[in-house]
């Protein structure tokens, strides 16, 4: 069975980082996450939130497997800091579904 795809647009796109908390690095390709808008906090990570007139670039991991998302879905604080949602991303001009760590609205309010 095929993985996920997961669209990253942070700590997540640099390669190093990623083999440190998924156990390894994922065929990946620059993609576009429209609606959404990119805040990067002073001292904080970065989140997106849903915001119609924005545009997010970053990178689209292909074949992401159950148990590096388990380790990803703890990085990410999934369920508090951040909530995984599905979305389209495009790719080459073409909208592919995908995963996303959205920023949760109780603690990163849309800008």
């Amino acid at each position: 069975m095929a993985g996920v795809r997961l669209f990253v647009y942070g700590t997540l796109m640099d390669a190093e980082c990623l083999r440190a908390v998924a156990g390894r690095v994922f065929p990946s390709r620059p993609a576009r996450l429209e609606g959404f808008a990119r805040f990067a906090p002073a001292g904080g990570y970065p989140y997106v939130v849903p915001r119609s007139d924005a545009a997010v670039d970053g990178l689209l991991l292909d074949d992401v497997d159950a148990e590096a998302l388990r380790r990803l879905d703890r990085y990410e604080d999934e369920g508090r800091l951040y909530v995984r949602r599905t979305v389209e991303v495009v790719v080459g001009g073409a909208r592919l579904a995908c995963e996303v760590y959205v920023g949760n609205p109780a603690r990163h309010p849309p800008g």
